[in-house]
Parts: structure tokens; C-alpha cells; sequence
């Protein structure tokens, strides 16, 4: 018997629901049973009814098998209105694991962007619940400006043995711990952590390297590294390194993952400066979805709408202009969609 999903989807703001609309329609290629509950959040949920989270999106995430996630942001909301959204997402429902895999795809042409590499495929986990991520302490005067972060041992502990059976079920073979513990004392509490964890992991290769010297190493050649673990924002300044040299945030999904909750999201944010014109890539959502399914058990699936992602890519004839085509954001959506329903 087929099982029946059900499917949050929380399109947000900017281009969020021009993206998740193509990846959504990509889902509904498959002959996966997946019933989808669309719900409003974010700036624009905020400013037509004077709440970013309404009571029947968290509703819809408490029922859902899966959240597939747009972005949230808006120029005429507070800044912390928005926010609303990911702190639930990310620390009420306990999310904690931010899950970035950053692949060069065939057809990507990496001589574009800063590197020659032909093989990138380096996973970053960071953590998604501590650290600077949404809920840190901060002051601003008019002089002075102040930052507090916290990491505890109980979620280094949690983020660690989630890198490390990760590792295990996907066939990696290294693990990379970054951070700065030579100075930061909640790095050196990080790192600490990540070594006693690894101590019941004798089988898989890790190694401890510097912040700075890995973003120098990961300029020079990304593929010297296959699982990344580190404190949350490091793993947005090391993704941000990686996405250009794979072909930008369009090429980038990630997962937020749980123990029992995940969220699946591209990396790339609401991007209001191209909003509403039509010509957003798509794929970092799509492939967000493709790990949807993955996480929820249906690999064949997810393999198919990989599969369709790289015929695409490979084949050049249609890619949005941040790949060096002028094709639309829908137009890529119906062409990966169509590929999957054939494939099917």
C-alpha cells in the first residue's frame, strides 16, 4: 500500500513561493501520495494579518510528515517579525541540525566561478539552535555593540552524534570538525565535545581544523573535505564559500532536521530584488524537496527528481541567467517536472 504524507507548505516571502510553487510541482510528479497543506507565514502574513505565524501554520507543521520551507523576510515588517518563523521552526520544534549538502552538478561549468574543481560534494552540518542562530543576547549604543552567544554541551553533544550516524548512513568516510577553539571558549567546548563523541565512532576519520585555515583550504580545493560539523556561524560563512564554486545559492538546499521534525529549505533566502519577475533558479528548492524524501524514506523518488535535476543541467538547454541562460523560473520547473513523470 502506498503511504499517504502530509506535506506543510510555508512559501513565505520574496521569491519563497515562486521556488517552493516549482517544487511542489515537481512532488506532484512523482506517484507519491502527498497531501499538501499551504499555509501563510512570514512579513507579508504580518502585515495582512498582524501575524507572522498564525495559529493554523504551526497547526499544519504539528500534523505534517514534513515542512517544505520558502523563505521569510519583508521591507515593511521589523526585522524580528519575520524571525518569528525560524525560531519556531528551528528551536520550538527542535530542528537542530542544519543539513547542507553542496554538490557541483554536470553541466555547471565551475570555470565560471572561483574554482577548477570537478568534484565537489561536501556536506555541512552546522548547528541550527545555539550559537548566534536566532535567540543570542545583544546590545546596541550608540558606541558599542555587544554579542553573547552560548553553546551548550548537551546540543554539541546532540549536533555530534547526529554528524557521525549521518556519516554512517550516507557512506562518508571523513568528518571535519571547524571552529576557533585555539581563542573562543565556547569553541573549545565545541570541540571538546565533538572528540569525546567520536571516541564511539572508531571507524570513521575525523580531523580538527581552524576556521581560518579551512576557509583557505576550501578556496583552494573544496574536495579536500566530505562531512563538515561545526557551530552555527561558521557554517554560513564555509556554505557561502562552496555555493561559488558549485554555481551559486540556486544550486543550494539544505535540510533542518530533528529527531522527529525536519524542514526542508533553500539556502538562499526571499531575495526581493528579483521577486515577482519570474527568473529565480528554482533548483536549490526543488533539491530541498528531493531531501524531503529522502528523510521521509522515498529515495527511488528522490533519485528520480536528482536524476531530472542533472538531465537538465547536463543537457543546458534550459537554466535560469544565474546559470548563463534566460530561461524562467517556471519554465525549469516544467521541464524537471516532466522528466520525473516519465521516469515514473
Amino acid at each position: 500500500m502506498v503511504r499517504q504524507y502530509k506535506i506543510a507548505v510555508l512559501p513565505g516571502d520574496g521569491i519563497g513561493p515562486e521556488v517552493v510553487t516549482e517544487a511542489v510541482k515537481v512532488l506532484k510528479a512523482t506517484d507519491l501520495n502527498l497531501e499538501y497543506m499551504t499555509r501563510k507565514v512570514g512579513g507579508k502574513a504580518y502585515i495582512e494579518d498582524e501575524d507572522p505565524l498564525p495559529p493554523e501554520a504551526k497547526q499544519a507543521c504539528d500534523e505534517a510528515d514534513a515542512v517544505l520551507f520558502g523563505a521569510v523576510e519583508h521591507h515593511y515588517s521589523p526585522y524580528m517579525i519575520p524571525r518569528k518563523v525560524l525560531i519556531f521552526l528551528r528551536m520550538e520544534k527542535n530542528a537542530y541540525a542544519n543539513v547542507r549538502p553542496l554538490k557541483l552538478y554536470p553541466g555547471v561549468h565551475p570555470s565560471k566561478y572561483a574554482s577548477t574543481q570537478k568534484d565537489i560534494d561536501v556536506v555541512i552540518v552546522r548547528d541550527n539552535a545555539e550559537g548566534f542562530a536566532l535567540k543570542h543576547d545583544g546590545y546596541l549604543w550608540k558606541d558599542m555593540g555587544l554579542d553573547k552567544r552560548v553553546i551548550t554541551q548537551l546540543r554539541a553533544q546532540q549536533l555530534n552524534m547526529y554528524v557521525y550516524n549521518y556519516a554512517i548512513n550516507e557512506k562518508r568516510k571523513k568528518i571535519t570538525c571547524i571552529d576557533k577553539s585555539t581563542w573562543l571558549y565556547a569553541d573549545k567546548l565545541f570541540r571538546s565535545t565533538f572528540e569525546k563523541v567520536a571516541e564511539c565512532y572508531p571507524d570513521i576519520e575525523r580531523e580538527h581544523v581552524i576556521i581560518d585555515l579551512a576557509a583557505m583550504k576550501m578556496t583552494q580545493d573544496p574536495s579536500l573535505f566530505d562531512v563538515i560539523v561545526t557551530p552555527d556561524i561558521y557554517g554560513d560563512i564555509l556554505s557561502a564559500i562552496i555555493i561559488a564554486q558549485i554555481g551559486g545559492l540556486g544550486m543550494a538546499p539544505s535540510a533542518s532536521i530533528g529527531d522527529d521534525f525536519a524542514f526542508f529549505e533553500p539556502i538562499h533566502g526571499t531575495a526581493l530584488d528579483i521577486a515577482g519577475k519570474g527568473i529565480a533558479n528554482p533548483m536549490a528548492a526543488i533539491l530541498s524537496a528531493k531531501l524531503m524524501l529522502e528523510w521521509l524514506g522515498e529515495k527511488r523518488e528522490a533519485k528520480l527528481i536528482e536524476d531530472a535535476v542533472c538531465a537538465l543541467l547536463t543537457e543546458g538547454k534550459i537554466r535560469t541567467s544565474d546559470l548563463g541562460g534566460s530561461s524562467k523560473t517556471s519554465e525549469v520547473g516544467d521541464a524537471i517536472a516532466s522528466r520525473v513523470a516519465m521516469s515514473v
